[in-house]
């Protein structure tokens, strides 16, 4: 492995390394999220129908709230993520369910390799904020390379829509809104979520999109945060791979 690469696994902003952050992710998170409205969103945003011969990749897994629901619609799906507490969590999550089709892999965006044949969606909901932006353009060309063609990449993620002139009141007004929402607590960790990681403009994400093959079909954002993108693959490209 080249010296040079990224890191995935050093964890940048909340440590999901650590088994009590796993332990503690979805008892925060439904706090504000219903993961079962999501993934009907998620499917209805992307107008996907017809999914039981359809294999699915889910980057940047966490305790598998996206696996464990697509595993009852799609085929196969392959739940990665780089920290293995959190891919422990989602294993727990379905010891006592009939599913059968998931395979977890601890990996990263950077480390994956996919080794079956290619699939019709790459899913990456609060993920893709952990990269760099040059790592990010590495991770969507590694991305390309997995999919089918006209396959389908769903990003759900902070990007930036705003001026960054008025960065300042747009950031403070949206932790604000989550304080009321979540609490405190969970106000700490957007503030080092902004701080310590890696969300990027929309302007720079539509690039990095373009040039790696893929056209962005759609993209919402309600609040100039949170941000979903249904990328099309509109062509192969030839990526060399890092040894």
């Amino acid at each position: 492995m080249s010296k040079w690469l990224y890191d995935e696994g050093k964890h940048c902003g909340v440590d999901y390394s650590k088994a009590d952050q796993a332990e503690m992710y979805d008892e925060q998170h439904q706090k504000f999220r219903d993961y079962e409205k999501e993934f009907k969103r998620m499917m209805d945003f992307l107008e996907f129908r017809n999914t039981k011969d359809m294999t699915l990749v889910d980057m940047g897994c966490g305790t598998g709230a996206t696996s464990i629901f697509a595993a009852n619609f799609f085929k196969n799906v392959y739940a990665v993520d780089v920290s293995d507490v959190m891919i422990k969590q989602a294993r727990k999550k379905i010891e006592h369910r009939n599913i059968h089709n998931i395979r977890f892999v601890n990996a990263g965006f950077l480390s994956y390799r996919h080794q079956a044949e290619k699939v019709d969606l790459v899913v990456t909901k609060a993920a893709f904020h952990h990269l760099p932006d040059f790592w990010k353009q590495i991770a969507l060309l590694r991305i390309n390379k997995m999919l089918k063609m006209k396959g389908l990449l769903y990003i759900h993620d902070v990007v930036f829509h705003f001026d960054p002139k008025e960065h300042g009141r747009k950031i403070n007004s949206w932790i604000a809104g989550f304080e009321k929402l979540a609490g405190k607590e969970f106000r700490s960790e957007i503030e080092t979520h902004i701080r310590e990681e890696y969300s990027t403009f929309a302007w720079i994400m539509d690039g990095m999109l373009r040039r790696a093959g893929f056209t962005v079909e759609k993209c919402e954002s309600a609040d100039e945060f949170i941000t979903e993108y249904a990328c099309r693959k509109v062509s192969d490209l030839n990526l060399e791979e890092t040894a």
